[in-house]
């Protein structure tokens, strides 16, 4: 390993290479000599790649430059809005402002024609249900009308029907009634009279009892009602 021989600029040391080179050319060139020459060469390429690679950032170094993006222009501050320092101008027309009239679309105008028509054919196909159901139910209305009129009919029979007991056949409301309007307020009365009007045996009788016996002895005119309902029991008792 041949001697460092310290910093040596590169003109020193190409041209020790250079005599390296005569001495090998000519066969006077020993192994120390070999030795130096290699850590001559060794030194001129570690120099040689730190000149290339400054070159290099040196060649690159304005194309970056280049490269770089412009920075963006600072923004302008937004005016202000100029004050007004004059009177301020009243608005006198109190009307509101006119709209202009929105414009409709296709799509729009198809959709309403479809809302318009929509009703007409819902109601093409209610008429026959509601058809169907009125049909349905006339029987119905029918046979209510038939049971009501059979249940009437039913209920004048067992009203006009004759009766064999007086007693039997008024009710304790009616009985109330009678004793109040008829009778003067007199309960005993009122069973003598229907003891006996059941014992004549006579519709004329009867009438004539009534009138001689009970409503001359009244105070106070009988209820006509009461009356007229009393005497329809007679008519059934004696028909």
């Amino acid at each position: 390993m041949g001697k460092d021989k310290g910093f040596r600029t590169i003109h020193e040391l190409v041209s020790a290479l250079a005599e390296a080179e005569r001495g090998l050319s000519s066969g006077a060139l020993h192994l120390e000599g070999l030795e130096t020459a290699c850590t001559d060469a060794r030194k001129l390429y570690e120099r040689l790649v730190v000149l290339r690679h400054k070159a290099r950032e040196t060649a690159l170094a304005p194309a970056t430059r280049s490269a770089a993006p412009e920075q963006p222009p600072a923004p302008k501050q937004a005016e202000e809005p100029a004050v007004a320092t004059g009177p301020i101008p009243l608005r006198l027309d109190t009307r509101p402002p006119v709209v202009a009239p929105r414009q409709t679309s296709l799509i729009e105008a198809i959709e309403a024609t479809d809302e318009l028509e929509q009703p007409t054919k819902s109601a093409a196909v209610e008429v026959p249900v509601a058809t169907a159901v009125a049909e349905v139910q006339a029987p119905a209305r029918t046979e209510k009308k038939e049971s009501a009129k059979l249940a009437t009919t039913v209920a004048e029979k067992l009203e006009k029907a004759s009766i064999t007991d007086l007693s039997k056949a008024i009710s304790l409301s009616h009985k109330f009634w009678f004793v109040a309007e008829l009778f003067g307020g007199d309960r005993i009365t009122y069973d003598k009279s229907i003891g006996l009007l059941n014992a004549l045996g006579d519709k004329e009788k009867a009438i004539m009892y009534m009138e001689t016996e009970v409503l001359t002895k009244l105070k106070k005119p009988a209820d006509p009602e009461a009356l007229a309902t009393f005497m329809d029991l007679i008519e059934r008792r004696y028909p």
